[in-house]
């Protein structure tokens, strides 16, 4: 590995950063899947987790990438996602607790800004290493705009793209309103007589808190819809919906 420019090192350790972000967005929303049904309310997460991501990559991140020889071992695949994942729990600590001074909500995050240092360790160290990308990047300058539009990317393809083509498969794991979107689209193709079942189907895990059997209904008020549902032997018998 050769010495890199300094603006490849910071090219590279943003993309990185970003890589590392939106793995652990991923990851928190299968993890409120798994112990809550759906990710509901992380819309929060991603703003703020995006937020301080990003202070602390100005203020924490590009100095030290700046001073240290890129061909320092430190950077090495096997040992800086770990120096990078207990850098981040200390930087996460500073801001975070320093901030909100809240000890709960510090310890209740930290494992993800812990995660988030690691996968952003361990793909800067593999891209380092990377001499024909390097040499790209040196060639052709214009390049290195995508990583720094990687964010912009990353969320379109997760908010926007993932739930326009897959809406049922993704349902689950997007934020709530773009839940809420895709269960207007679902909800208006429906009308009295039609299986409750494939309704169910298009938005799994929706209508889990409010019915367990075959019979039921529910009066709903939203931002973006209001509805009245009665539904029996998996028949819906009754449907009225207001979109807003």
């Amino acid at each position: 590995m050769t010495t890199k420019p300094k603006n490849i090192n910071q090219t590279l350790g943003f993309f990185s950063i970003t890589v590392g972000w939106t793995l652990m967005i991923l990851f928190y929303s299968i993890y409120l899947v798994v112990i809550d049904g759906r990710a509901k309310e992380s819309q929060v997460i991603i703003s703020w987790s995006g937020l301080f991501t990003y202070i602390a990559w100005a203020i924490f991140i590009i100095a030290p990438l700046n001073l240290i020889d890129n061909r320092n071992h430190i950077f090495k695949p096997y040992l800086f996602p770990f120096i990078s994942a207990i850098y981040a729990g200390i930087v996460f600590v500073i801001l975070v607790g320093g901030i909100f001074r809240n000890l709960e909500l510090v310890e209740m995050f930290i494992p993800f800004a812990i995660s988030e240092g690691f996968l952003f360790g361990l793909c800067y160290s593999i891209l380092l290493q990377n001499q024909r990308l390097s040499n790209l990047l040196i060639n052709r300058p214009t390049l290195k705009i995508i990583p720094f539009l990687s964010p912009v990317i990353f969320l379109t393809f997760f908010l926007w793209v993932l739930p326009t083509c897959f809406p049922s498969q993704v349902f689950r794991f997007m934020p709530d309103e773009i839940q809420d979107k895709i269960f207007v689209k679902a909800i208006t193709k429906f009308k009295v007589g039609d299986d409750f079942r494939k309704l169910r189907a298009e938005v799994p895990g929706y209508f889990d808190d409010w019915r367990n059997t075959s019979d039921g209904g529910v009066n709903a008020f939203g931002p973006l819809i209001d509805y009245k549902i009665r539904v029996k032997d998996d028949t819906i018998k009754e449907l009225e919906v207001t979109v807003k």
